[in-house]
Parts: structure tokens; C-alpha cells; sequence
């Protein structure tokens, strides 16, 4: 494991035994995989941000940014319901109708 920074960016890079190690947990969100199978992992929660830090590294275009965890979504509302309801049968659709 090999910890640098570019800028205000920390990046961690690992091999990939590291990787696939069944223990492993992802140190940061973002990461990519360069053409030796090493995993570039961007310390950000921005992806514009890490994929603008990987365009800087490896050149604009070459790679793009995956992510390691799973990220909240968006189709929540405020009030910790869900923007759509499902219903099984058309019956069940008249009352929101």
C-alpha cells in the first residue's frame, strides 16, 4: 500500500492481492484500475473531483472512476418516505388515482 497526495487529494494505491485479500475494506470511495491491475483510490466524495485527480495522473480520458461503496441515493424524501409507490394489483391503483 502506497499512500501519496496531489494537492489537498490523498491517494492510496494498492496491488491487487491487496485487493482481492478477503478481509479487504476500501479506504476510500472512488478508485480505478490502471492496465497493471493496480487500484488507485481517491480520498474524496466528490467523483468530479477523483476523476479530475485521475485525468491529472494518468491522462485525460484514459480512465474513469468506479466506486468501492455504496452511495446513498437520491429518491428518498425529507420526510424518510419514497417518491413512488408500488401496488400489486389495479384495484390498489384507484385509491391513488
Amino acid at each position: 500500500m502506497t499512500e501519496m497526495k496531489i494537492g489537498k487529494i490523498k491517494i492510496t494505491q494498492l496491488s491487487y492481492a491487496e485487493f482481492t485479500d478477503y478481509d479487504f475494506q476500501p479506504p476510500a470511495t472512488f478508485y480505478v484500475m490502471d492496465s497493471l491491475q493496480n487500484y488507485t483510490f481517491i480520498h474524496t466524495s466528490q467523483r468530479t473531483v477523483a476523476q479530475e485527480v485521475v485525468d491529472e495522473i494518468y491522462g485525460k480520458g484514459r480512465y474513469t472512476i468506479k466506486a468501492a461503496k455504496q452511495q446513498k441515493t437520491k429518491s428518498k424524501r425529507e420526510d424518510g418516505g419514497y417518491s413512488a409507490i408500488g401496488v400489486g394489483t389495479r384495484k390498489g391503483q384507484k385509491k391513488y388515482n
